[in-house]
């Protein structure tokens, strides 16, 4: 079962759990419906990715965990303290981390809590729950991160204690340097097995070194959209929690988001709301190539 854990920002949202169902509109997660723009907002993008994924797969739909946070950080302590408990009793084979705002020990308790899992899940971080396991130095503890140029500075720099102070300038961080600045930050010790780095060429790391680069199809307009980096992820952690191996996974998911963008003919005005139906052919289309 895939497990997926982040916060969305509704007001009084309490927390929330069970098997996430997606429709273009719409969102179940156990009893609760999400409808209109919160379908894809926060880590619902992310979760819907991976709903339609594993539709498309033929295996089980993804089991989220969330709680409306809006920036006060009581969902975040909520839903670590909750899988803390809970992860044992849940065996994944696959757990997510997404939109978690920076936390020190609740966070380090669930980490333990899922080493003593037996069998011990597939492990990925993005977005905040990626960065706070770098600040507080657990990146190893992961199976795979997928942070886009400006986390991977922070991670390749030993010395920021915050992404506001990364030595290298985040803006200027292009193709050519992808492969540096993911050595350094396995080097120091700061990242976890697998890298796949969310780009304008996205590179897939394995152990440090650069495993592949997917290019095409090249869709610039996707750059410019919001919530793109969440569905890649989705999509990666469907593919892993269908028995993929997580390097073909993480190529394969990189082609899906490109082809979701070529079936979508996004222009920058475009939201991720338009791009996640196109998921399920894109899927098709890799896995027949």
């Amino acid at each position: 079962m895939l497990v997926i854990a982040g916060t969305i920002p509704i007001d009084g949202m309490p927390l929330t759990q069970g098997p996430y169902i997606y429709q273009k509109d719409k969102v179940t997660i156990g009893d609760y419906v999400l409808e209109g723009k919160y379908v894809t907002l926060g880590t619902a993008a992310m979760a819907s990715a991976a709903s339609v994924t594993c539709q498309a797969l033929g295996i089980d739909r993804p089991h989220l965990v969330t709680y409306g946070d809006t920036g006060m950080g009581d969902g975040t302590v909520k839903i670590l303290e909750y899988l803390a408990a809970e992860v044992a009793n849940m065996k994944p084979d696959v757990l997510t981390l997404h939109y978690l705002l920076p936390t020190k020990e609740p966070f380090i308790k669930l980490v333990e809590a899922v080493d003593a899992v037996q069998p011990r899940p597939f492990f990925i971080a993005d977005a905040g729950a990626l960065l706070n396991a770098k600040a507080i130095g657990l990146a190893k503890k992961f199976d795979l991160f997928t942070p886009d140029p400006g986390e991977l500075s922070f991670i390749a720099d030993a010395e920021a204690p915050h992404p506001a102070y990364v030595q290298h300038f985040i803006f200027e961080v292009d193709d050519k340097e992808i492969p540096k600045l993911s050595a350094q930050a396995y080097a120091n010790g700061d990242a976890p097995k697998y890298l796949l780095i969310k780009a304008a060429v996205d590179h897939v790391v394995v152990d440090g070194k650069v495993v592949g680069e997917i290019k095409e199809p090249l869709v610039p307009a996707l750059e410019a959209i919001g919530g793109t980096g969440d569905t890649i992820t989705g999509v990666v952690s469907a593919f892993i929690s269908s028995g993929m191996d997580p390097q073909e996974a993480c190529l394969k998911a990189a082609q899906v988001n490109r082809y979701m963008g070529e079936l979508a003919q996004p222009t920058p005005a475009t939201q991720i709301s338009e791009l996640i139906p196109h998921i399920p052919e894109a899927v098709r289309k890799v896995m027949s190539t």
